[in-house]
């Protein structure tokens, strides 16, 4: 079905736009059944397509109205909407976004204020503006100097570009299509090595003088203070470059069987190799999200604690625009009444797996009992947890500290 209003998209684009509870993943995954059928590859929907979707959008909306719009529709990660988004308006528009968005950060060591710097730069804005927006500006956030040399650090922009090359491996371009390291990537290092989404390179000669032409006097010890950090990372990333990509290699030998088939399976004695390598690292992300979310806002650390609170969140979560799901999935999350497994759920619906095997990934844990089964007791297994966090802590260690 959504093959096929894909195809009604593209035949009628000023007319017709796909609409309901889909994502990216599920829009690949159609996209990909539908192809040989059609013999060619039929457009994304253009709710998870920025670029695409901000032009079909300026036919209709005002400019002041058409950032707003944008925000309503699109579906895709939030990092390609805010890219996106300053690419679209290169004035105040797409700056006053930014810079709201970036004041909603609950700290600087979040790490949403690193994904948003780093959208800042590869969509070709200057370091100079960023820097007075983030800290100088009334209408905030006002970040201390010191804390958005931090965050800088953590982009990785001041790392030399061939100390990045082992990590932006596991990094896909935009609009390509997975690989296995890719992959592995978006399970295993999204939340440990944000900078491995970074595409540009500014020279330190250049940093140090856009610091000091924003902070003054300030501006030398800044920027000596960046180059340590970088350095620090630079030598991480280089102590661990052969591990991951044996890793990735290792990784590679067993992608003969696949995720599409993981939300039918009878029993997780039936997963292939790689199907178990996928699972278990979805069960370490979840664990390593619930960890987070205990560890953030308060409400939310008491609402994952009591069945009922759990609940109505998830509930809401899932209403808001996650996976649609089956009415056996939904008679699962009504008849739970564990407010762990309750938690577990509420951790995995808001990883909002995008990208087509996470997704599935994603929707088998929803709709297979038997294997979120699986999960959860892999995510409580110490041992399993300590093996499948090794190569994420070493990530951890060049990308920045504990962002």
């Amino acid at each position: 079905m959504l093959a096929a209003a894909m195809l009604v998209e593209e035949r009628f684009p000023r007319n017709a736009m796909v609409w309901g509870d889909i994502d990216r993943g599920q829009a690949e995954e159609a996209r990909r059944l539908a192809a040989p059928l059609l013999g060619r590859e039929l457009p994304l929907p253009v709710r998870v397509d920025a670029s695409r979707l901000i032009e079909r959008l300026r036919a209709r909306y005002a400019a002041g109205a058409l950032p707003g719009a944008f925000k309503r529709v699109f579906l895709g990660e939030a990092s390609e909407q805010h890219e996106a988004m300053l690419r679209a308006f290169p004035g105040e528009d797409g700056a006053r976004e930014w810079q709201r968005a970036l004041a909603e950060c609950k700290s600087p060591a979040s790490l949403g204020a690193g994904r948003l710097v780093i959208a800042w730069l590869n969509a070709g804005r200057g370091l100079r503006d960023a820097c007075r927006l983030a800290c100088l500006a009334p209408e905030g956030p006002r970040f201390s100097p010191e804390d958005f040399v931090a965050i800088l650090a953590s982009t990785w922009v001041a790392v030399p570009p061939p100390a990045r090359e082992p990590l932006v491996a596991f990094c896909k371009p935009p609009g390509a299509p997975h690989t296995v390291a890719s992959l592995l990537g978006s399970f295993f290092l999204d939340m440990a090595a944000a900078g491995r989404h970074l595409r540009i390179s500014i020279e330190p000669a250049a940093i140090a003088a856009d610091l000091s032409e924003v902070f003054g006097d300030r501006g030398p010890a800044l920027a000596a203070q960046l180059c340590e950090k970088s350095a620090t990372i630079e030598a991480h990333l280089r102590e661990h470059a052969d591990g991951l990509n044996a890793f990735v290699a290792s990784a590679g030998d067993v992608a003969g069987d696949d995720t599409e088939a993981l939300a039918v399976l009878r029993s997780a004695d039936a997963m292939g190799p790689n199907q178990r390598t996928w699972v278990r690292a979805m069960a370490w992300s979840v664990m390593t999200v619930l960890a987070g979310l205990r560890g953030g806002d308060p409400k939310i650390a008491e609402a994952l604690d009591d069945a009922e609170q759990g609940k109505r969140l998830l509930v809401r979560m899932l209403a808001e625009g996650a996976p649609l799901l089956t009415e056996d999935a939904w008679d699962g999350v009504l008849a739970e009444r564990k407010a762990d497994v309750i938690a577990w759920w509420v951790a995995l619906v808001s990883m909002r797996a995008s990208e087509l095997h996470a997704s599935q990934v994603c929707r088998a844990f929803l709709e297979n009992a038997e294997l979120r089964a699986y999960a959860i007791a892999v995510g409580r297994d110490e041992a399993a947890m300590r093996e499948l966090g090794e190569l994420a802590a070493k990530v951890r260690a060049g990308g920045g500290g504990d962002r």
